[in-house]
């Protein structure tokens, strides 16, 4: 795996300082996130409604105010998809980075306690809509020394393929469900 990653694909300095730091070795590979569809497809809606007021007038304070605060809702979703975008889960050697914004998780594979997957259906009514996967990775912090607890999910390209490798590298089992496409 090492050298496969482009470029493009190193970690920001600000997360090789933070790996070095923890000590977990030599960058491998980057697993980028998949943008939200979700969030996408409602900032669209978002943006024909405030279009709509925009372009038709709005005759009230109640019509400039769903311009404003739709405009508002609208950049405050680009600049945060922008930088979760940038990050992404960093694989190393000896553990992993995950990046998005600010904040940065670091977690050494020696520290992971456990790997446990987990699906959520949503329904109206009794029409199924919609699901969700997940997996969470309890492992004990470095700093702290206490339990914490990280989850990943369907926004990481390859999820499945991430756990399985998370699993294979920190020597803990996943349990609960462990595909996201099965019931």
């Amino acid at each position: 795996m090492a050298g496969t990653s482009k470029p493009i694909d190193t970690p920001a300095p600000r997360v090789l300082a933070r790996a070095g730091r923890e000590s977990l070795g030599e960058f491998e590979q980057r697993v980028r996130r998949r943008p939200g569809l979700g969030g996408a497809a409602a900032c669209l809606v978002i943006l024909v409604v405030v279009m709509n007021f925009f372009v038709n007038g709005p005759e009230n304070v109640w019509g400039r105010g769903v311009v404003v605060v739709g405009l508002l809702i609208v950049i405050t979703w680009g600049y945060v998809w922008f930088h979760r975008m940038r990050g992404g889960l960093y694989l190393f050697s000896e553990g992993f980075a995950d990046a998005a914004g600010r904040r940065v998780v670091v977690v050494a594979w020696s520290d992971i306690r456990s790997i446990k997957g987990h699906g959520t259906q949503f329904a109206a009514g009794s029409l199924p809509v919609g699901s969700a996967f997940a997996y969470e990775v309890a492992f004990t912090a470095q700093v702290t020394g206490r339990e914490a607890v990280w989850g990943f999910n369907t926004t990481y390209s390859g999820v499945t393929e991430l756990a399985a490798l998370i699993s294979r590298r920190s020597g803990v089992a996943v349990t609960g469900p462990t595909d996201p496409y099965q019931r």
